[in-house]
C-alpha cells in the first residue's frame, strides 16, 4: 500500500483508518519507507496521552529494538535506566531527541516549537528532515489549533519535514476552507478508500431512542450484557453510577477524568 505513497514528495499526508484498523504499524511502515526513500533522519511520533505512548513505544520496540526507540514524556522515570551513565545518556537523549524513533506527547512537541527557553528548544534541530506522525490528530485543542498548524506548515515548507495526520476522524483543517489551515494537495491520503474501510470495520449501530430518564438508563443497563453510558457532567455521571449500584447491577464502574493525574495529558 505504501510503496507508491512513500515515494511522493515530502509534505503533508493524512492516514484515515478507523479504531483498531492498524494505524500504529501502518503509519510506522509509511514513515520508515518514506524516510528511506528521501534520506530523512528520524521519525517523531506525537501522541496526546501518556497511556497510549506506553503501548505505542512497546510496539515499536518489538519491531525495531530497544536502542532505536526513545520514549519522552513527563512521566518518564530516569531511574529505569541502569546506572548513572545510562541515566545521563537517557536524560541527554530526551533533551535533544537524539534517537532514530522518538515517541512523545503533543505537549512536548508543540511546547518545544513555541518555547523561548534553551532546555525546550534544544531538540528543535532534530525535527529538521524528519517524519512527524500526529496520532489522534483531532485532539489538538481549538484555542491553540491555528498556531500549531502554522508551526507544522513551517516545518514542511522550510525544514524538509513530512507530517502525517493519523486518526479515524480527520479534523476539518484543510485550507482554504479552514482559514489558517494546512494546504493538503491531492493523492496525499495514505489509506486505500477510507470510506470503504470505515464500513468494513464498523462495530456499532446508532439508534435514536429519544429522551430517557436515569431509571430508564439503569433498566437498559440491567438488560444488557455490556454497556457504556456517557452523560454531560461529572455530577450526573456520579449520580447515575450510585443509582445503578443501588439497583444491584454487577460490575458497574464510574469513570471520570478526575481519576487521572495531570501528567496523563503531558
Amino acid at each position: 500500500m505504501f510503496a507508491g505513497r512513500a515515494q511522493a514528495d515530502r509534505g503533508l499526508f493524512t492516514l484515515t483508518v478507523p479504531t483498531d484498523g492498524g494505524k500504529t504499524l501502518a503509519s510506522l511502515a509509511f514513515a520508515l519507507e518514506h524516510a528511506r526513500r528521501h534520506g530523512l533522519e528520524r521519525i517523531v511520533y506525537a501522541i496526546p496521552f501518556t497511556s497510549i505512548i506506553d503501548q505505542t513505544a512497546a510496539i515499536f520496540r518489538q519491531v525495531l529494538g530497544d536502542e532505536a526507540v526513545l520514549e519522552h514524556h513527563s512521566s518518564i522515570d530516569e531511574d529505569r535506566a541502569s546506572g548513572r551513565e545510562a541515566a545521563d545518556k537517557l536524560r541527554l537523549a530526551m533533551e535533544d531527541w537524539a534517537a532514530p524513533v522518538v515517541v512523545t506527547t503533543n505537549v512536548q512537541l508543540f511546547e518545544s516549537l513555541h518555547a523561548n527557553r534553551p532546555s525546550r528548544c534544544r531538540k528543535l534541530h532534530n525535527l529538521v528532515n524528519s517524519v512527524i506522525v500526529l496520532d489522534e490528530a483531532q485532539t489538538i485543542p481549538l484555542p491553540v489549533l491555528r498556531p500549531c498548524l502554522r508551526a507544522l506548515e513551517e516545518l514542511v515548507e522550510n525544514y524538509g519535514a513530512s507530517i502525517v495526520r493519523c486518526t479515524a476522524t480527520q479534523p476539518a483543517v484543510a485550507a482554504p476552507q479552514f482559514p489558517g489551515g494546512l494546504p493538503l494537495g491531492p493523492y496525499r491520503e495514505l489509506a486505500p478508500e477510507p470510506a470503504r474501510l470505515h464500513q468494513q470495520l464498523r462495530r456499532v449501530r446508532l439508534a435514536h431512542i429519544g429522551e430517557a430518564s436515569d431509571d430508564d438508563l439503569v433498566a437498559a443497563l440491567g438488560e444488557a450484557g455490556q454497556g457504556l453510558v456517557i452523560v454531560n457532567s461529572r455530577g450526573h455521571a456520579l449520580a447515575l453510577y450510585r443509582k445503578a449500584a443501588a439497583a444491584g447491577l454487577e460490575g458497574v464502574v464510574h469513570l471520570t477524568t478526575r481519576q487521572y493525574p495531570p501528567s496523563f495529558w503531558k
